[in-house]
């Protein structure tokens, strides 16, 4: 097994939205370009017109698009259809994967079938991770460990009760699937994007009836913890309740 330059059609297409990212852009790329896998794979960096060295980073990576508009939700949309992946990643511009990463994603989208779309364990660092190995398990440990705990228990437990939430940091989906579902919604605040898209999923599996969307318990990736605190937590939690009603009619807009 070996890295892989693009030659042929790629299996996985990884799409980062940036804005002013010149911080992190450039490790979060390293990270992708070093990927151990026996496909192809492609990536794309949707820009929101950023004012920073963001773009000429990234260009040095990864095929660049200037989205016409700012915002997660079209810069998206707006990448997802110049991409050829059968598998889509949505990843964040500060968020880290291991060289096997692709593997075993791919893997498992190849051995589950009717797996539509998942997310990876979160976990949050700064920079400073120390990692162990328990048999062919990675552990990473970081100074975000109980945080990045409790927000593992948040995403089992939401799937656990069969109602599953993808994560913001990356979002794995079936092509197919991400276009039936209508791609993503722009709900009235930022925060909720990720929900009404995974909501948007779910519908898709109650239409078809088929289909599941989880997260995995022994695939992670690193995120940066710089928007963990509890103001942002808070206003998420009162959003997700306040907003409910408007994100599930968002969600039913499928194609």
């Amino acid at each position: 097994m070996k890295a892989f330059n693009i030659k042929h059609k790629p299996k996985i297409s990884v799409i980062i939205p940036t804005y002013n990212e010149e911080a992190n852009i450039e490790e979060t790329l390293i990270a992708i370009k070093k990927q151990i896998c026996d496909f192809s794979y492609e990536i794309v960096v949707v820009d929101g017109q950023s004012t920073d060295k963001t773009m000429d980073i990234a260009k040095k990576f990864a095929n660049v698009y200037i989205s016409p508009q700012k915002g997660k939700a079209y810069q998206l949309n707006y990448a997802a259809p110049k991409t050829s992946g059968d598998i889509l990643l949505f990843l964040d511009a500060d968020t880290l994967m291991d060289p096997f990463f692709l593997q075993k994603v791919y893997k498992i989208f190849q051995r589950k079938k009717n797996l539509f779309a998942c997310s990876a364990r979160i976990q949050y660092y700064d920079g400073i991770a120390f990692s162990f190995k328990i048999g062919s398990l990675v552990c990473t440990i970081t100074k975000y460990f109980f945080q990045s705990i409790a927000v593992h228990l948040y995403y089992f437990f939401k799937s656990l009760f069969g109602y599953p939430e993808l994560s913001g940091t990356n979002m794995i989906v079936r092509r197919d699937i991400f276009f039936k579902a209508g791609g993503f919604k722009q709900p009235p605040h930022s925060l909720g994007i990720d929900k009404v898209f995974s909501d948007s999923i779910i519908y898709v599996t109650r239409i078809l009836k088929k289909g599941k969307v989880k997260s995995l318990n022994f695939v992670s990736v690193l995120t940066s913890g710089r928007n963990l605190t509890v103001k942002r937590s808070l206003k998420r939690i009162n959003l997700y309740f306040s907003k409910k009603d408007v994100y599930y009619e968002l969600a039913k807009k499928i194609d």
